[in-house]
């Protein structure tokens, strides 16, 4: 038996070994957290410059492209820009500061400013302003005289949404370039594997991805959902499972458990999830479809019509919640 200072010796210096251990890991942890801050709040920096692309074709009246830098205010300024719209979201803190600084620049060079807060993964839309706030950029552009520039952060996903909306109401957009090897292979090779999925081709989306050196969280996620939709539903929950401990507070990852959940006939865990997905995003299309779906497996059939419903009205093109609705009707 131990006498009774060598004990509290011994203890004294496990509990310091293990304090000074746990500070360790916190300093480590604010110091990876702040760089991971400072590199996406300066879009300038080296990391950065290589995922976003050069502006450019700036003699058309509507450009899109990533977020401006202060050299990119001064050549759009100087070849005729005179209103900026900012797809930024004010909720995310990186995106706030970057809205902040832009915002400054375009009054400093006394150009115009608007902001049509839009946030997505991957193009799937979160929050339940999205559709409105692209549909009152895209009008605010088309109203407007003279040269705009409308960016989100790379230039990649909501911008493009806008981009869409110009064009049904036949306004040309030019878009910023891409130098060769201005972008590494992995950003082209996540770009060029939407591309795919949103034209359904899962499997050739899946190829691209494992051809990826590294996957991002974003990668993580879309190629979840590219094996949900072939059927492999154990490689999609794996897949989620994994993406949900990178991107953990993405409604996007939880409506993939979800909706893993709804093949697998566990309605309950399904139902929890979607539930609390509509407590904080009533409008989330996903998550009413899902619930639908739920409740019309468990005969729930006029409760089920609701959401369904529901789900129509934000996308009339969602032939997955038209066919169940059909069915609801008819019983």
């Amino acid at each position: 038996m131990l006498p009774a200072n060598k004990f509290l010796l011994l203890a004294y210096q496990w509990i310091h070994y293990h304090v000074e251990m746990k500070i360790k890991l916190l300093f480590w942890a604010i110091l990876i957290g702040a760089l991971g801050y400072f590199v996406l709040i300066t879009p300038d920096n080296p990391l950065m410059r290589v995922m976003r692309g050069e502006i450019s074709d700036l003699d058309s009246n509507v450009i899109i492209g990533p977020y401006p830098v202060q050299s990119d205010f001064e050549k759009l300024k100087n070849n005729g820009v005179l209103k900026i719209i900012s797809l930024l979201d004010p909720s995310v803190p990186y995106e706030k500061s970057l809205l902040d600084q832009e915002q400054a620049i375009a009054k400093d060079l006394k150009m115009e400013f608007a902001n049509f807060p839009m946030i997505s993964i991957l193009g799937h839309k979160m929050g339940d302003d999205y559709e409105k706030n692209a549909a009152a950029a895209a009008d605010e552009i088309a109203a407007t005289k003279g040269k705009v520039y409308v960016h989100c952060y790379l230039g990649i996903h909501r911008a493009i949404v806008v981009k869409n909306l110009l064009e049904d109401k036949n306004i040309k957009i030019a878009r910023y370039l891409l130098k060769e090897g201005e972008r590494d292979d992995n950003a082209v090779a996540l770009d060029k594997a939407e591309q795919l999925y949103n034209q359904g081709f899962y499997t050739e989306s899946q190829n691209v991805l494992e051809s990826m050196t590294s996957m991002t969280p974003a990668a993580k996620l879309l190629y979840a959902w590219a094996q949900y939709h072939q059927g492999d539903i154990a490689g999609a929950r794996q897949q989620f499972t994994a993406a949900s401990t990178l991107l953990p507070d993405a409604e996007d990852v939880k409506i993939g458990l979800a909706y893993c959940d709804l093949q697998e006939n566990k309605l309950v865990s399904a139902m929890d999830i979607f539930s609390l997905t509509l407590k904080s995003q009533p409008e989330n299309e996903s998550a009413l479809t899902g619930m639908g779906i739920a409740l019309y497996r468990e005969g729930k059939v006029k409760e089920s019509a609701v959401y369904l419903e529901n789900a129509l009205r934000i996308n009339p093109a969602n032939t997955e919640a038209a066919a169940i609705l059909k069915r609801a009707k008819s019983m």
